[in-house]
C-alpha cells in the first residue's frame, strides 16, 4: 500500500468513526425526566438509602425517610442520567427485582412505572445476589454484594466495578 493510499484510508476511517454515535452515550430512553417529589418514582437513578439517611440525620429539613431493605432504579440502557424515569420506555411494566439473602430467603420488589424498586424496611442477611426479571427473561448480577443501596454502584457511569445502570434483560 502506497503512503498516500494509507492516509486516504485512515482519513476515511476517522471520518466514519467521528460520525457514529458512541455506544456508551448518555441518553434518557423513556424521554421522561422527573423531579424529587416523594413517592415511588422519586429521584430515579439516585442512591435511595444514602439520600434517606442524610434526610434522617437532619439534612433536607430533617424529614423522616425509610431506609429500604434494598432499592434502586432499572433502565433500558447502561448510561442514563439521574432524574430520568427508568423502566420500559413503552410503559409496559411488569418488571421485578428479586434478591436472595445469605440465608437463602427470597425477596421480590416490583419495578414502578418510573423504574424504581424498593423493599420496605427489613433486615436482610448480606451478602445478597440479585436479578431483574422482565418479559420471561432474567438478568443476574455476577457477584454477591454487601449493600442494598443499588444505585450507589449502578450510577450513570458505574462505580465499584458496576458497568453502569441496572438494566432490563
Amino acid at each position: 500500500m502506497r503512503h498516500g493510499a494509507r492516509h486516504t484510508w485512515l482519513a476515511a476511517w476517522l471520518a466514519l468513526c467521528a460520525c457514529s454515535e458512541a455506544p456508551d452515550a448518555m441518553v434518557c430512553s423513556t424521554g421522561r425526566m422527573v423531579g424529587t417529589s416523594e413517592g415511588e418514582d422519586m429521584s430515579p437513578g439516585e442512591a435511595c438509602n444514602e439520600c434517606h439517611a442524610y434526610a434522617n440525620s437532619g439534612g433536607e429539613g430533617g424529614m423522616e425517610a425509610p431506609i429500604f431493605g434494598f432499592a434502586g432504579t432499572v433502565y433500558e440502557t447502561a448510561h442514563e442520567p439521574d432524574g430520568c424515569a427508568g423502566g420500559d420506555a413503552q410503559g409496559g411494566g411488569g418488571a421485578r427485582v428479586e434478591v436472595v439473602s445469605a440465608t437463602g430467603k427470597r425477596y421480590v420488589a416490583p419495578v414502578t412505572r418510573g423504574g424504581n424498586f424498593m423493599l420496605d424496611p427489613t433486615v436482610i442477611a448480606f451478602p445478597i445476589t440479585a436479578r431483574v426479571k422482565y418479559g420471561g427473561r432474567s438478568r443476574w448480577m455476577i457477584d454477591p454484594i454487601m449493600t442494598g443501596d443499588c444505585n450507589t454502584c449502578h450510577s450513570a457511569v458505574g462505580e465499584e466495578g458496576a458497568s453502569g445502570r441496572i438494566r432490563l434483560p
